[in-house]
């Protein structure tokens, strides 16, 4: 038996130090969001970064100093004119993403961006035609779709018949950013993704002001309905995102992507709520739950929200491995269609 479990864990330490790659990788960027969430998966994946493209000189010879054979740079034309680099990953100011998107796949390199990749539907529709004409790799980071509670969702939803759903996104203020297309994206990006292409049928919403906003939308999707609330009028020691899906078999709850339950309705009999003849306890059924008790990968949070295999499928795309982009520029532009009619709304 000590043999078994020997080569078992043998394999495991194998498949995890003997990663090749073909390619190396650019990253632009090394802000607040780079260092807390993409570059620890870079670094578990062991991704051979030969650059990280930043703003001034002085953060460049840091890097050099500091980084070992990363190599510091403001240069970024360079960097896509390197042969060796196979993808370029991109997280700088979000006004600045079209361009540098642009530019790397002009030079037809694979592209992760950050969301959001543009500012606006016809820019990302610009995106998306010399994408095609590059015939390069463009995922989009958009994180709660590569989620392990998303990725259940998304087999067991469709044999279900969905009544509707409720979506809570509520954070404290953003007065640094972009409030709709760095943060209220998100939900509506993930209710897409799960739902299918979405229709705004009403809004509405509380006194604005800078970073500080609620808002209520119903969305239609082509077999159901759903309401979603995005806030930043709570509190961010306070955030919470969950979504309650109401089946005819049963209900789904997901909690902050730490946690998917679900549990079954009682039968009906004649259309009588067999529950109102005799009481009946029906077993909770846990999908997906964090476990903070072990300090393992598969309990950090970098997988449960997605970073790890957003990051991880890019990288097996641009090695020719096997596996599927769920951010196209393609798949995200009914998000940005919705946005756009959201801040329409939220300006009048």
């Amino acid at each position: 038996m000590n043999n078994v479990f020997d080569f078992i864990k043998r394999i495991r330490k194998q498949k995890h130090i003997d990663r090749n790659y073909a390619h190396r990788y650019a990253f632009v960027g090394i802000g607040n969001h780079s260092i807390n969430n993409l570059y620890p998966v870079l670094s578990y994946l062991n991704v051979p970064l030969k650059y990280i493209v930043v703003k001034s000189r002085q953060t460049a010879e840091v890097v050099n100093k500091n980084y070992g054979a990363i190599i510091g740079t403001v240069d970024y034309e360079t960097v896509l004119n390197d042969p060796e680099i196979g993808g370029v990953f991109i997280c700088a100011a979000p006004q600045h993403h079209f361009s540098l998107v642009k530019s790397a796949l002009l030079k037809h390199k694979n592209v992760f961006v950050e969301k959001p990749p543009c500012m606006s539907t016809s820019e990302l529709e610009q995106l998306t035609e010399i994408r095609a004409k590059s015939d390069r790799i463009c995922l989009i980071g958009f994180q709660k779709r590569y989620s392990r509670c998303a990725a259940i969702l998304k087999k067991r939803l469709p044999v279900e018949k969905i009544i509707s759903y409720n979506y809570r996104f509520l954070t404290g203020a953003y007065p640094e950013g972009d409030v709709y297309r760095d943060l209220f994206v998100h939900p509506i990006d993930l209710a897409t993704y799960l739902f299918g292409e979405p229709e705004l049928i009403s809004t509405a919403k509380t006194e604005q002001s800078k970073g500080q906003t609620t808002l209520f939308l119903q969305l239609r999707h082509k077999n159901v309905v759903g309401n979603i609330e995005i806030s930043s009028q709570y509190a961010w020691n306070q955030a919470t995102e969950d979504i309650c899906i109401n089946t005819v078999s049963g209900v789904y709850r997901m909690e902050n992507f730490q946690s998917l339950v679900y549990k079954p309705k009682p039968k009906t009999l004649f259309s009588i709520p067999t529950e109102k003849i005799r009481p009946q306890f029906l077993e909770q059924q846990h999908l997906y739950n964090t476990n903070d008790f072990l300090p393992v990968f598969q309990n950090n949070t970098l997988v449960s929200h997605g970073y790890f295999d957003e990051i991880k499928t890019f990288v097996d795309l641009c090695e020719n491995r096997k596996t599927k982009n769920l951010s196209t520029l393609e798949m995200i532009k009914p998000v940005f269609e919705i946005i756009e009619k959201t801040i329409i709304f939220a300006k009048i």
